[in-house]
């Protein structure tokens, strides 16, 4: 117990790095009674805001602002908008009640001394902050904007006038994070900016005097963010601070906000954004998370050319995944995180993408406008003459199998292929070279989900590790090795080749590092080829005949069934080859499998197959293989062979009929 308690302190100081002095200081703060000190101070003298738009007054189009008054009909009615439903929390209930359990957070309560974290806490506290992040009060202005006549203002008055009562600074569970102050702050400028004339001039003081407050807690928080939040927190503070700096350009300590926010936001900019449009939050989230973080740094005005250039290169990125061709994988963690408000699906990212674009002077098509309300209430006027090619819009995103990020996406025929490979230190899973399939738009393997962060540790781990993802695992072993709700044991690269685009089929190919620690060092590759009948999964291992059984996992989607080796799903019926003696695990609760997760803090069940094998290389996949059946190295005409080096490696594929030789190189 001593071993493994020590071991992972070590994995947490690792983690901090130099910065774990700092967190510890943090820490002894809270727990000896200093933070009412820091926290307490003198509160500074009201100002009033200066408005800095950043939304558009009106939307471009009908469609658009049907979808919000319809939207603003259903926070009044139903409640506001968490993780696929409506909660009472804010709208009948006070705005600390926790939508799980309708129990309210401690109000009054110094927010650090909220156990929010331990067993024993109430709930998970997401759900309470969603609520409390005020996208669905922008949609109540908008409305208000729209239709001045509707219930649109009074419903929004009272919704302000209860937030300002029940949240004094620093008091409840809704001071905890500085995110959470900076996303409620983009939020409200965008109320007062749209219908702030028409509110009571004692509600709009009270959320001046509040604003205040965020700007001095962001301050007094960095420490905490410098040490612990090196990730899409830090520039959400800093963006934060960036934008009051701008709403209270008189305050005394403006100045140092903008100058903080600033050099803030451009230094996690630097270690979040790769060139290639990827970022360190392996995640598909969080890429639109801080997708939408540098959309507002934008209409913020006066961004950095670097800005725009990060931000033309991560809408590039999804993009180049297909996402205005359908959903793409849920890749890493999901919980909908967002900055902008939309009236639209929010599992939808393509709105964000198209945004980014449009920001960055792409030319979109015209009906995207009404399509999207990202573009709708935040991009500049559309053209006037229609684009009428998406591909023409988006120039070089896509064009036949793409490859961005460490992933490669396959068109061919009925297919979609997506092939990770690459992953990154933050909100990843243990994913690398899973394989994610849509055959006729629907379904066929698709990536689990999230479940949770902070609910039952079993159904955290039980959707994020390798068992839940389709890679090869070496006797059961984890990529990655969680540890807490966030953190992995180890770490890990994958390295993917060129697409190898052939007449009849296109093949990618990739390998990682994730086992080649322990006693049995070995890199693990694949090749995924794809024709029009069927897609295949060609396995190696370097060195051979090191593990004594191989694991492999393939969740389903839920609408998925299997039947004697065949996928079900609608009136589409596929062949299911190369797995002898599988089995199939649905809504199993111990050991957890067999899930599926829509949306954070749900799961359905969902068919996953599970199959093992004593064999190095071999062949699996869905449709059907003109033939005889697959060999160990052989498939439908071609011969597959990996030279393994230090610097990487290689796949041969030779055309058996012909002696015709290829070679993708996957360097390291």
């Amino acid at each position: 117990m001593v071993k493994t308690d020590l071991r992972a302190i070590a994995v947490d100081m690792r983690a901090l790095g130099l910065s774990a002095p700092l967190r510890a200081a943090y820490e002894a703060s809270k727990r000896s009674g200093f933070h009412a000190v820091l926290f307490g101070g003198r509160t500074q003298r009201h100002r009033p805001a200066t408005l800095v738009p950043l939304t558009g007054m009106m939307p471009v189009s009908d469609e658009a602002g049907q979808r919000c008054l319809d939207d603003a009909g259903s926070v009044l009615r139903d409640g506001l908008r968490v993780f696929g439903g409506r909660v009472a929390t804010g709208v009948s209930a006070p705005w600390c009640t926790d939508p799980l359990t309708g129990r309210q957070w401690p109000a009054g309560e110094p927010w650090w001394r909220i156990d929010i974290r331990s067993e024993v806490r109430l709930s998970d506290v997401k759900h309470t902050w969603e609520a409390a992040r005020h996208r669905d009060l922008v949609v109540l202005a908008r409305a208000a904007r729209l239709d001045p006549a509707g219930p649109w203002q009074d419903g929004l008055t009272g919704l302000l006038r209860s937030w300002c009562a029940e949240s004094p600074p620093e008091q409840g569970v809704n001071w905890y994070s500085s995110l959470e102050l900076a996303l409620r702050a983009i939020g409200w400028n965008q109320v007062m900016a749209l219908v702030g004339e028409r509110l009571p001039r004692d509600v709009v003081t009270a959320m001046e005097r509040l604003l205040l407050a965020s700007a001095r807690h962001l301050m007094v928080e960095l420490p905490y963010t410098l040490s612990s939040m090196r990730n899409n927190h830090m520039l959400g503070d800093a963006l934060g601070l960036i934008l009051l700096s701008r709403m209270f350009p008189t305050a005394r300590r403006a100045r140092w906000w903008a100058r903080t926010g600033e050099r803030m936001f451009v230094a996690q900019q630097r270690r979040h954004i790769a060139p290639d449009g990827r970022m360190i939050e392996d995640s598909l989230s969080y890429h639109r998370f801080v997708l939408e973080m540098l959309i507002v740094r934008v209409l913020l005005g006066a961004a950095p050319s670097d800005v725009h250039r990060d931000l033309h290169a991560a809408s590039l990125h999804l993009a180049r995944l297909g996402v205005f061709d359908g959903d793409i994988p849920q890749y890493g963690d999901w919980d909908e995180g967002r900055v902008l408000a939309s009236s639209g699906d929010p599992l939808d990212v393509a709105g964000s993408t198209a945004l980014g674009l449009a920001l960055c002077g792409e030319r979109l098509p015209a009906g995207w406008y009404a399509d999207f309300d990202e573009l709708a209430w935040y991009a500049p006027t559309p053209p006037r003459e229609p684009t009428p090619d998406r591909t023409a819009a988006i120039g070089h995103a896509r064009s036949g199998p793409s490859v961005s990020g460490g992933i490669a996406l396959v068109d061919r025929g009925p297919w979609q292929v997506w092939f990770k490979v690459d992953g990154g230190p933050s909100h990843g899973h243990a994913d690398l070279t899973s394989v994610w399939i849509k055959h006729g738009g629907r379904w066929l393997i698709a990536d689990p989900g999230t479940g949770t962060y902070n609910g039952p540790l079993e159904v955290r781990n039980g959707l994020r590790t390798s068992a839940a993802h389709p890679v090869r695992r070496p006797d059961g072993q984890d990529q990655l090795v969680p540890h807490r709700a966030f953190r992995w044991r180890n770490t890990a690269r994958g390295h993917l080749g060129p697409p190898l685009v052939l007449p009849d089929r296109t093949i990618v190919f990739g390998w990682h590092d994730a086992y080649a620690r322990g006693e049995h060092p070995l890199r693990v590759g694949r090749a995924v080829v794809v024709t029009d009948q069927y897609v295949a999964i060609v396995e190696f291992a370097d060195p051979p005949q090191v593990a004594r059984s191989w694991s492999l996992t393939i969740p389903l989607h839920p609408d998925v069934t299997v039947e004697s080796d065949t996928l079900i799903s609608g009136e589409s019926k596929l062949g299911l080859f190369g797995l002898d003696g599988y089995q199939p695990v649905r809504g199993r609760s111990a050991p957890f499998a067999g899930w599926h997760s829509r949306t954070y803090g749900r799961w359905e069940p969902a068919t996953w197959i599970t199959a093992e094998s004593r064999v190095d290389t071999v062949v699996w996949g869905l449709g059907t293989v003109p033939g005889s059946r697959p060999e160990p190295n052989a498939l439908d005409g071609l011969h597959f062979e990996v030279t393994w080096s230090a610097a990487g490696a290689t796949l041969t594929v030779t055309v058996i009929a012909s002696g015709e030789v290829h070679h993708v190189r996957a360097p390291r």
